[in-house]
């Protein structure tokens, strides 16, 4: 099932922690926007992979994928070639330490992905500032997206493999 806004809201509320209290009304609208892409993609939610979902899944149907420290490419290499429907990572490929490998895995296990990344942002650590169309490009291969869009200084985008 797809996660619902009285869900999500009571998640917040249950998990330890700031981070889903304080920032719960201006995340749900970019995970709202998100859950509506995955539900056009993936209908059934068979096969869904999510990463670093950091307590709060999109879908209860789905592989989810939460470490500590975010190695996708050893956790994903024992996965078959597009196994999953949809893979999902918001706010997540900047914490990689080899986000192309990690993306030509995504592409390899994959028939469609779903990544967000903090767009142009000026504060937070040093991961989360200044990610450029161009720092994305790269990230990514240089594989353009389907489709891309800015929802609260954060850019989503869809690509289709």
């Amino acid at each position: 099932m797809f996660l619902t806004h009285e869900k999500y809201l009571k998640l917040c509320d249950e998990l330890p922690g700031n981070y889903w209290k304080e920032g719960k009304n201006y995340r749900w609208k970019y995970i709202e926007y998100v859950i509506g892409i995955m539900r056009t993609i993936c209908p059934d939610e068979k096969r869904i992979c999510e990463a670093g979902t950091n307590g709060i899944a999109l879908s209860s149907e789905s592989t989810k994928l939460n470490y500590p420290e975010y190695d996708l490419n050893k956790i994903l290499y024992d996965v078959k070639d597009k196994f999953f429907n949809l893979f999902v990572a918001l706010q997540v490929w900047e914490h990689l330490d080899n986000q192309q490998l990690a993306f030509e895995e995504v592409m390899r296990i994959s028939h469609a992905a779903i990544l967000s990344f903090p767009y142009q942002w000026n504060y937070g650590d040093s991961r989360h500032k200044n990610i450029t169309w161009q720092k994305i490009s790269k990230w990514t291969c240089g594989v353009k997206p389907i489709s891309k869009k800015i929802i609260k200084e954060r850019i989503i985008c869809v690509w289709k493999f």
